[in-house]
């Protein structure tokens, strides 16, 4: 296929993004434009090299650490209500753009709450921005997956936990939460901290994943399944070198979220050719292929979806079953619109 007709086949299917960063999802040029609006711009910056400070940039970042700078300039402008909203309205925009149908977006709220705003406010402006959305799109639909950074620990994990029970998404017509998720430094805070954060997360409803073996080995992993019982994993690169852990995943049918990009430019792999989802597959796990941080990796669903096609010579077969598959993987309960959630699951 031609790159022009393979990105065409691409954006003709309903595409599923279930791993995508709030904060790594944000348009430049709505940061440009509240910096300009709070500070008169950044001194001495245009916006190109503003741009800079949001984006991979391939001459110049090299590991984790730099990924994760990318993060620091967006905070200055998600502590108010307004800007969350508007962002999860963009977010919602831009991911429709793409070809995505189900939106599942990932928020860690107390990082938002710095200029005085509750938890409970933060999550309601990011409902509330995808809600307008998906009034306009009625073929749209989104959740929000809550995190707990690792670095918080877990008893803040479980305060976090009954702070947005009110939000769940049974108790809202629209958008709510449907997750949670633990994201961070992997290697000072083990998964058996959360031990008891998903216990109260199982008990209270919510579907669980969990970032692991992204910048640790496998072990990482399997303490994830051992002691927090996730649905999904968050990566999981390092899985592709433990041919037991693979049998593990498929056998408990634990999805992958696969962000094939940001796994490049945060180090997880060394090159495209040598990331696993070519053996998760073939082992029999559930994959979900995902962005991550749209805005940080500069790519896009599509744009992930290509990548695959090209570095594993996939077929538009293969790519409407890894497109389908990332569907059936959702959080999104039936609910009201579960019509509409099915209408994905089989397209």
């Amino acid at each position: 296929m031609s790159p022009d007709s393979r990105r065409e086949f691409i954006r003709s299917l309903p595409l599923a993004d279930l791993h995508r960063h709030f904060d790594g999802s944000i348009r430049p040029s709505t940061l440009w434009e509240l910096s300009e609006r709070y500070y008169s711009a950044v001194p001495g910056l245009d916006f190109e090299q503003f741009r800079r400070y949001l984006e991979w940039d391939e001459k110049q970042d090299r590991s984790l650490l730099d990924y994760l700078d990318k993060f620091h300039v967006p905070l200055q402008y998600t502590q108010f209500y307004d800007n969350i909203k508007r962002i999860a309205y963009e977010i919602a925009t831009d991911a429709y753009a793409d070809g995505v149908r189900l939106l599942e977006l990932r928020i860690n709220p107390l990082i938002h709450r710095r200029a005085g705003l509750t938890t409970r406010q933060v999550i309601h402006a990011t409902r509330k921005g995808l809600s307008r959305f998906g009034t306009e799109h009625p073929d749209f639909r989104a959740g929000i997956i809550v995190i707990a950074m690792r670095s918080h620990g877990g008893n803040l994990a479980r305060i976090l936990l009954r702070e947005v029970i009110g939000e769940k998404e049974e108790y809202h017509a629209g958008v709510g939460v449907c997750g949670f998720d633990i994201a961070g430094p992997e290697a000072p805070f083990p998964p058996v901290l959360f031990s008891e954060a998903y216990a109260l997360a199982r008990k209270m409803g919510f579907k669980r994943t969990a970032h692991a073996g992204e910048s640790e080995g496998p072990e990482r992993i399997w303490e994830a399944l051992d002691h927090l019982g996730p649905q999904r994993i968050g990566h999981g690169t390092s899985a592709g070198a433990d041919p037991e852990l693979m049998k593990r995943l498929a056998r408990d049918g634990v999805y992958v979220e696969v962000c094939l990009s940001s796994n490049l430019q945060t180090g997880a792999v060394a090159q495209l050719r040598d990331h696993p989802l070519p053996r998760f597959l073939d082992a029999g796990i559930k994959v979900a292929l995902c962005t991550d941080n749209p805005t940080v990796s500069a790519t896009t669903l599509s744009g992930e979806y290509e990548l695959a096609m090209e570095a594993f010579g996939y077929t538009e077969a293969d790519v409407r079953r890894l497109a389908d598959m990332s569907r059936r993987g959702t959080f999104l309960a039936a609910g009201p619109d579960g019509q509409r959630v099915a209408k994905w699951m089989s397209a």
